[in-house]
């Protein structure tokens, strides 16, 4: 089909990916069809082709919103890390707690498309996220041991497998706040308890906190 850019208008586009919502978040992407994607915005199967090239396209634009916007939020969140002291890393919580607060509030505006996200974990596009937040969760971490004073020695236990693995604990604690259907206040408050959990651990690695500074 030839494209022409305005011969479809766009909140045809938007019907698309609404309906497209209601379709993944019923059927999941496998059991998905692109028709009842149509019918249910009432276009034609040629509109839908007008802006999604096929079914994966039209998933990764449902998914991106959140996607997106959760890998600014956590980018955000390590850059205001990284320029704190080490102190301020070992000591104080609150930044920790502003991001979670962030990434739940993400989550409760977005409960369609984040149940999509999680229903639907061993699609490539989904994996391809998970596998880049882990990415930027181990790099933070090296980071931040960067800046440890004094500097760990080298036989200090946050080796590539202890980095690896304290970044999907991380991302595990998330996921099992929202497998339980919590309200917001509670999700947050129970993300902060397990935050100040993973922190203590984490510190609990270090030679000697005390001297962080």
């Amino acid at each position: 089909m030839s494209r022409h850019a305005g011969s479809v208008p766009e909140e045809t586009k938007t019907r698309l990916l609404q309906s497209a919502v209601l379709e993944f978040s019923e059927f999941g992407f496998e059991k998905a069809s692109l028709r009842r994607i149509c019918s249910r915005a009432d276009v034609t199967t040629g509109a839908l082709y007008f802006f999604f090239q096929d079914k994966e396209d039209l998933f990764g634009h449902v998914i991106s919103p959140v996607t997106d916007r959760l890998l600014s939020i956590m980018k955000e969140h390590y850059e205001r890390e990284l320029s704190s002291s080490s102190f301020s890393i070992a000591k104080d919580e609150s930044e920790d707690f502003r991001a979670a607060e962030e990434v739940f509030d993400l989550f409760f505006d977005n409960p369609a498309i984040c149940s999509i996200i999680l229903n639907n974990r061993e699609h490539p596009l989904v994996c391809s996220f998970f596998d880049t937040l882990i990415q930027m969760l181990d790099c933070q971490t090296v980071q931040l041991l960067s800046q440890a004073k004094p500097p760990l020695p080298e036989s200090s236990y946050f080796n590539d497998c202890t980095i690896h693995w304290f970044s999907h604990l991380q991302i595990d604690a998330v996921l099992h706040i929202l497998s339980h259907n919590l309200d917001k206040p509670q999700a947050t408050e129970q993300l902060k308890i397990m935050i100040h959990f993973m922190r203590g651990g984490f510190l609990s690695l270090l030679p000697d906190t005390k001297n962080l500074k």
